[in-house]
């Protein structure tokens, strides 16, 4: 029982702390420290140490000698990379897509969209994150390829970081574009369309990389971006 309820404490630490790590609450660079979040969530340090293994695993933190857990999501150096690969998965949910969208789907993206447009604009961090993670969830679901849909999420989750910098920077902008991003997929998920759908995501996916290139001052390692 002990060692499913550790299980379990790892996967709450490791959301918790994902999400600490994409919405800048934890920085690149920032240092983790196994005693302090086994204190602050009340868990041996065994979870915490399977919870940091997983973010890893993800790319969002690594373990150095003698400095301890850093944070590594949001590194500059990585954000061309990071978003010429994720454009080009976009692309591939189109190209792999075996059959139309599924109905639940476009439901699921009305709601939320119902659920958005009722925020303040611009709503808080907060909800822009969690409206942005629910938009992401739909749509990863969608992806009936396994490998394609994990690397789509672990991606996502790397990006992360530098999306919601642009957020924190410009609130009322980046709230306008990701309601227009959630009704335009609606509509395209309504018509069943799944190609249609992965051109918006790579379109919306290269067109938030070049806000985030001129953000950070890199415009000229912007991603390559095939027209």
């Amino acid at each position: 029982m002990r060692d499913g309820a550790e299980t379990k404490g790892a996967a709450a630490i490791f959301r918790a702390v994902r999400e600490r790590i994409c919405t800048l609450e934890l920085p690149f660079g920032a240092v983790l420290r196994e005693v302090e979040l086994a204190r602050e969530f009340g868990v041996s340090r065994t979870p915490v140490r399977q919870a940091l293994h997983q973010l890893a695993a993800f790319g969002l933190v690594e373990t150095r000698n003698g400095v301890g857990t850093l944070v590594t999501a949001g590194d500059p150096e990585t954000l061309a990379d990071i978003y010429e690969l994720r454009i080009r998965l976009a692309g591939l949910i189109g190209e792999l897509a075996t059959g139309p969208c599924p109905r639940e789907s476009a439901d699921a993206m009305r709601a939320l969209q119902a659920q958005a447009e009722a925020l303040p604009d611009p709503p808080g961090a907060r909800a822009f994150w969690q409206v942005n993670e629910d938009r992401h969830e739909i749509v990863n679901a969608l992806i009936g390829n396994r490998e394609l849909r994990g690397l789509h999420d672990l991606y996502y989750f790397k990006v992360a970081p530098f999306w919601f910098a642009l957020y924190a920077e410009a609130p009322e902008r980046e709230f306008t574009l990701l309601l227009r991003e959630i009704r335009e997929m609606v509509f395209w998920l309504e018509q069943g369309d799944m190609k249609a759908v992965a051109n918006m995501q790579e379109n919306n996916t290269a067109m938030a990389a070049r806000r985030v290139a001129a953000a950070f001052g890199r415009g000229g390692d912007e991603p390559e971006i095939a027209q």
